[in-house]
């Protein structure tokens, strides 16, 4: 089964449209009601049938299944389930055929998106999917994942962005870890419980505690550390937190998973890197230099005699 690429869409911009009059599109419509201001169903029935009738649905009738595709065009993604898995499938194929994300529930097969387990701390959106191998896996993810976080913890999201330009002036570096130390610290409690004044209070504390303007950070991971399970904790934030990483020319860095997308790689000889990295420490970034890669020994078979 291909791996799917995860992505967050505004379904406000066009109602999602959900086919077919199967009880089970019950917890797809309340879902999708989460939301969209306004869902859309054609159901080839002239009245909405039981359990789907909710607030926020718009019943389009007159219209039969085979015709619901005239509907699929400019839709941000579609939900299918008349009954006929030969229906289904054709339907599935014109949207896809118009470039329209399309869901079949419980058929894997006909889909080209699914509906994840999704947490909601709005405006924070985490959301776990087993690419359709494993609903009850994603369904258990997503509680542990409620349990850990708060119910108001979408107000640190909101706080991070009111304080954006405050923070604007700071190096990019500095900016980052004066965030994680919010985010980490007493002040992401204090604006969970919604007491942002106490929040601020820290937050100016921290602002004073800042390093000067210009000074980066340098991390160097040693040979020994160059598989990812042998790396330290401070070793992953030092790759997680680097705008630039410095890596060995021909050699695709193996940690480079761990890493921020917006990252830099700059390929540099060894024994010229840590040159490299002064220069660039002494603009406020933060640097990592990865070493060489470790020949890989696999072992020979035994020879049985």
């Amino acid at each position: 089964m291909a791996r799917h690429f995860p992505i967050f869409i505004d379904l406000c911009r066009s109602p999602p449209l959900v086919v077919g009059a199967d009880p089970a599109l019950a917890a797809k419509l309340r879902l999708l009601r989460g939301f969209a201001p306004l869902v859309d169903l054609i159901t080839f029935h002239d009245k909405v049938p039981a359990g789907l009738g909710l607030a926020g649905v718009r019943h389009i009738t007159g219209i039969s299944y085979e015709g619901a595709c005239r509907h699929f065009t400019g839709r941000s993604l579609v939900v299918i389930k008349t009954g006929d898995r030969a229906l289904d499938g054709s339907l599935s194929r014109q949207a896809l055929r118009i470039g329209v994300p399309v869901n079949v529930p419980d058929e894997p097969a006909l889909c080209s998106f699914y509906l994840g387990s999704i947490v909601d701390r709005d405006p924070v959106i985490l959301a776990v999917s087993t690419g359709g191998y494993a609903p009850v896996l994603a369904q258990r993810l997503r509680a542990r994942i409620e349990d850990w976080l708060p119910v108001g913890y979408g107000r640190v999201a909101a706080y991070l962005n009111r304080i954006r330009q405050r923070l604007h002036a700071l190096p990019a570096a500095r900016r980052r870890l004066l965030q994680h130390r919010i985010i980490d610290g007493e002040a992401a409690s204090w604006i969970v419980e919604g007491d942002e004044s106490r929040a601020d209070s820290l937050v100016v504390e921290m602002l004073a505690d800042q390093p000067v303007r210009g000074c980066g950070g340098l991390h160097v991971i040693d040979a020994a550390a160059g598989d990812p399970a042998q790396l330290d904790r401070c070793q992953i934030e030092a790759i997680r937190n680097a705008d630039v990483i410095l890596h060995p020319p021909g050699h695709r860095p193996d940690l480079l998973h761990l890493a921020r997308r917006e990252v830099e790689l700059v390929a540099a000889d060894p024994a010229m890197a840590r040159a490299q990295a002064a220069s660039m420490t002494a603009r406020g970034l933060e640097v990592v230099i990865l070493p060489p890669a470790v020949p890989r020994v696999v072992p020979q078979r035994e020879i049985s005699a």
